[in-house]
């Protein structure tokens, strides 16, 4: 987490890409990508193009698995193990999509995001 420390952004976004890249290589991921319920991408680590096909996937993938079509998971993460789990960011569910190494997802993402995507005159305030 050390690079993080060096590498930061005021930009919510960026400061989120930069801190699932973090995540993602302490945690052995290839790929972790944070979606809105809408299917759309908010933040990612590694490539863009499958960061936005993950998030796409990342509501049907939580809520009703079994209407996606088979085999499409598995051609997303290209055989590797994937995961999910639920976030909250202000009060909103949010889904992190992991591809890589299966691994528990620490408390602190959750706390980090609500830092990160915190409103403006927050940021700066300790709780």
């Amino acid at each position: 987490m050390e690079n993080r420390r060096r590498d930061r952004s005021e930009n919510p976004w960026m400061a989120g890409d930069l801190y699932l890249q973090s995540v993602a290589g302490h945690h052995g991921l290839d790929q972790l990508t944070l979606a809105t319920r809408e299917g759309l991408l908010l933040s990612a680590s590694g490539d863009r193009e499958l960061s936005n096909r993950l998030a796409a996937v990342a509501p049907v993938f939580a809520e009703e698995p079994a209407t996606l079509k088979p085999g499409m998971l598995e051609d997303l993460a290209q055989g590797q193990p994937l995961q999910l789990w639920r976030v909250s960011i202000r009060d909103r569910p949010f889904y992190l999509i992991g591809v890589g190494s299966p691994t528990d997802m620490p408390e602190e993402v959750q706390t980090a995001f609500d830092r990160i995507f915190a409103r403006p005159g927050k940021r700066g305030q300790s709780n």
